[in-house]
């Protein structure tokens, strides 16, 4: 399904399909509710505790990061706030301390576990192997097959909730990119010089097939995560159509 460096590729868009897909979900959602309701916080509250195992890795992964590295926390919140734009803050944990190292792993921290937990998951409930040589040989219908056989397992809802949520939780907030924007301005400064001059050694062929390799399996992960979050995205759809068919004038 991947080639040698195209799953760095996918990678990629299956994040920024998430990432899409997702803010639509929240969009949905809590229009829907507003609509049904009259009610900001009901709304508010409501998504805040539908996506609550979301908001608890996210959280949390912020939380051991900093414990990992040695920097202090003030504060682990998973209740939702309401921001004076309208936006909303569904968890937070503050960070006293640290440098620009420590507060660029802290605020990756949520992806990196997030992504680990949305692959196992994924793997856990889909054979994603036989999903791939299905993908490969374009037999549709065994993908179909694969892709219900999900449902067979035992947990299988508990488990899909626990992915949709987590995966879709797993971005970061502005917050959360301040740092990594910063670090990534520092190391683009230091790395383009050399890569311009030839100074940076090519990777052995054995690390490039291992990357490939990590990110292939990621990949594949992600793309169960997508499929769940386009599923999911209809549901939400339809209960907004719903919502505003019954609730025309709020």
């Amino acid at each position: 399904m991947f080639g040698v460096w195209a799953s760095l590729i996918w990678t990629g868009v299956f994040l920024v399909a998430i990432w899409w897909l997702s803010r639509r979900q929240a969009f949905y959602f809590l229009s829907a509710l507003f609509h049904l309701t009259r009610s900001q916080q009901v709304a508010v509250v409501t998504y805040a505790i539908f996506f609550l195992p979301g908001t608890v890795v996210h959280e949390f992964a912020h939380w051991i990061m900093a414990k990992i590295l040695g920097v202090k926390t003030a504060g682990f919140h998973v209740l939702p706030k309401l921001g004076k734009k309208g936006d909303i803050q569904l968890g937070s944990v503050n960070v006293r301390g640290g440098g620009l190292v420590e507060h660029t792993l802290i605020g990756m921290a949520p992806m990196l576990l997030g992504g680990a937990l949305t692959m196992a998951l994924s793997y856990v409930l889909v054979d994603v192997d036989a999903l791939n040589v299905a993908v490969r040989a374009e037999q549709f219908g065994r993908v179909l097959d694969v892709a219900l056989q999900t449902f067979s397992h035992p947990d299988a809802l508990i488990l899909l909730y626990l992915l949709f949520t987590i995966s879709g939780s797993m971005f970061l907030s502005a917050s959360d990119r301040a740092p990594i924007q910063q670090m990534s301005l520092y190391l683009a400064a230091v790395l383009l010089p050399l890569y311009l001059f030839g100074l940076i050694p090519a990777l052995p062929d054995e690390w490039t097939r291992g990357i490939s390799e990590m990110f292939a399996v990621f990949a594949s992960g992600l793309a169960v995560a997508v499929a769940v979050h386009l599923m999911m995205t209809g549901v939400f759809l339809l209960i907004y159509i719903i919502a505003r068919w019954l609730r025309p004038g709020a």
